[in-house]
């Protein structure tokens, strides 16, 4: 058995200035130390593990699966990066014993199944222990519970939790399924140098980041529950299941700040739609795209052509940015960004991009490609039926169908 339980003083006040964006920004290059995987996967690993901080901000919480086909493919060491951020871990075969012990603490365990295999079997279809499996596709709603028995006198205990899993294949069934963010991971490319996520370094140096992502989260408690409840979904398909199980990522990007909300919907749309909801972008329209958030996440005014090229090849899992030569490459730059000028930066002189424009280009591609989901009539009624403005000129009331003549 692995358990987590760190002391830390979340009355203690960060310094100031320390935003939620820059403690997300310190953890995500962290990750990428740990574990390869696209830059959305780990976006998307560390809100949730800033979410797991205050999981009691939201109403539903996320379940994570980490998915492969094969060995090897990074989804154990996921699993311990998330617990090595996240807060109050424990990696354990959840029998119904442990279960019961585990949730009746006053802090709820992150619940870490490393083979989830082990409770549904490899095709997903084996019939678990009860508890384990309302704790797994209940757990994710606050106030979801499962009963046991002390002393001839049963006691509902609540369940909610955040949970995670690792499993080969079809390990779990269908309603587990729709409950999870799925992280499809793959081996790590050869020449690609990462740090042992069970070496004790690199889990000392975990450590001030979970601390950091603890005291933020929960001096921003409040404020995150708020958020959870009244955002406007950001996307069409962020309705039912899919605001369940994303929604408090989501409220953490949107107070974190920076680029977050605009990071955690690429994330999403990566993640969570099918081939058919996602849009398919030709290569000029990527490299537009993915020089734009560079631009944004570096806040650099404008880069040398060669940097950036150099930069969009370290972006994991986009086959056309390892494969093409130079030349290609700065072919599709041209294509997607126009043409170069001359530039000095550290005194250093070469040809290079401006930012304003490359993102004013995306922004305005992005709005064609994917224009504003249209508010339901109800939703904006609700949103303006407290407002109350100031009347320049007489109105005749009406009553019964007949104006009101003034007193």
């Amino acid at each position: 058995m692995l358990a987590g339980r760190r002391t830390m003083n979340e009355n203690e006040a960060l310094p100031e200035g320390i935003t939620g964006a820059m403690i997300l920004d310190d953890a995500v290059a962290f990750s990428k130390q740990v574990v390869w995987m696209p830059d959305e996967m780990h976006d998307v690993l560390v809100l949730a593990a800033m979410a797991s901080h205050t999981i009691d901000s939201f109403t539903t919480i996320f379940r994570i699966l980490a998915l492969s086909y094969a060995g090897e493919s990074g989804k154990s060491t996921l699993l311990r990066t998330l617990m090595m951020l996240g807060w109050n871990p424990w990696k354990s075969k959840p029998t119904s014993y442990a279960l019961r012990s585990r949730f009746n603490d006053r802090e709820k365990p992150m619940v870490i199944i490393d083979e989830i295999g082990t409770i549904y079997g490899k095709d997903g279809m084996k019939t678990p222990p009860p508890e384990v499996d309302s704790m797994i596709k209940e757990g994710y709603e606050k106030n979801a519970t499962f009963s046991i028995s002390r002393q001839g006198v049963n006691e509902d205990l609540s369940c909610y939790c955040v949970a995670a899993f690792g499993g080969l294949r079809k390990a779990v069934p269908d309603d587990v399924w729709s409950r999870c963010i799925v992280f499809r991971m793959h081996a790590v490319p050869e020449g690609i140098s990462l740090l042992d996520s069970l070496d004790d370094d690199t889990q000392a140096l975990a450590k001030p980041h979970a601390q950091r992502m603890h005291q933020w989260a929960r001096q921003n408690s409040e404020e995150i529950s708020r958020t959870f409840k009244n955002f406007r979904a950001p996307h069409k398909k962020f309705r039912a299941r899919m605001r369940q199980i994303w929604g408090s990522l989501y409220a953490v990007a949107l107070v974190a700040g920076g680029d977050y909300p605009e990071r955690f919907m690429s994330a999403f749309k990566m993640l969570a739609l099918d081939a058919s909801e996602e849009i398919i972008l030709t290569g000029a329209q990527m490299v537009l795209r993915d020089t734009a958030k560079l631009f944004t996440s570096t806040g650099n005014q404008r880069m040398f052509a060669k940097d950036i090229m150099e930069n969009l090849r370290e972006i994991s899992g986009i086959d056309l940015y390892e494969t093409l030569s130079d030349r290609g490459f700065g072919m599709l730059m041209t294509e997607a960004l126009g043409a170069t000028q001359s530039m000095d930066i550290d005194n250093q002189r070469a040809r290079g991009y401006h930012a304003k424009p490359v993102i004013a280009a995306w922004r305005n591609l992005e709005a064609i490609l994917e224009p504003p989901d249209e508010q339901d009539e109800e939703a904006d009624e609700f949103d303006t039926m407290f407002e109350v403005t100031e009347i320049t000129e007489p109105v005749a009331a009406k009553s019964n169908g007949r104006a009101r003549q003034p007193a």
